[in-house]
Formats: C-alpha cells, structure tokens, sequence
C-alpha cells in the first residue's frame, strides 16, 4: 500500500483500495484513473454548468488518492484549506443564544 503523512489508513482512500484489492493492479490502477479523472473533469465543467462541482472534484481526488501519491499529497493539502476556510466561515456566523430566535 502507498500511503502518505495526509491519508489515514481508515480513510476513503484506504477503503476505496480495500474494495478493489481483488482486482489485478493494472487493472485497478486504469480503474481508478479512469473514475478518478472522469469525476474531476466533471466537477470542473460543473463549475460554469449546473451541478455539484466541486464536490465532484473532492471525490475524484479522492478515487485517484487510492492509487496515486501525488493525489493523496493533493488530497492532504485540500482537506486542510477546506478546513482553515470553514473555520473562518464559522467565525463570521454569528451564533444564536439558546431559545432565542434572533442572531446575537
């Protein structure tokens, strides 16, 4: 298994391999290229076009981190600007007093 520091060995990506383990590897490794990459392609016509764009993005680098390194490393670096962006969301949403109905 080709794991990297940014994938958990329970992760979606670990999974993902687990499921296709039976397959012989290059079979699995053009597999996933194919799924991966498609999905990426089509978040990014979704991005201009109606859809879930990026969502679809986040899933095929997730399908790609299954077998490629370079796409766990890409994975790792989203999950965390992902993260720092929804902190700082988070932070500008003014939260609401327990039983009251009105922003505080």
């Amino acid at each position: 298994m080709n794991t990297t520091p940014h994938e958990p060995e329970n992760g979606l990506p670990a999974r993902i391999r687990t499921a296709l383990s039976s397959l012989p590897k290059p079979i699995r490794w053009i597999a996933v290229a194919i799924v991966g990459s498609t999905l990426v392609l089509a978040g990014i016509a979704m991005l201009v076009l109606p859809g879930p764009g990026w969502l679809a993005i986040f899933a095929g680098v997730t399908v790609l981190a299954a077998e490629f390194t370079w796409a766990a490393t890409l994975l790792g670096r989203m999950r965390s600007v992902a993260t720092r962006l929804w902190i700082a969301v988070r932070g500008r949403i003014p939260r609401r007093a327990p039983g009251s109905t009105e922003p505080t």
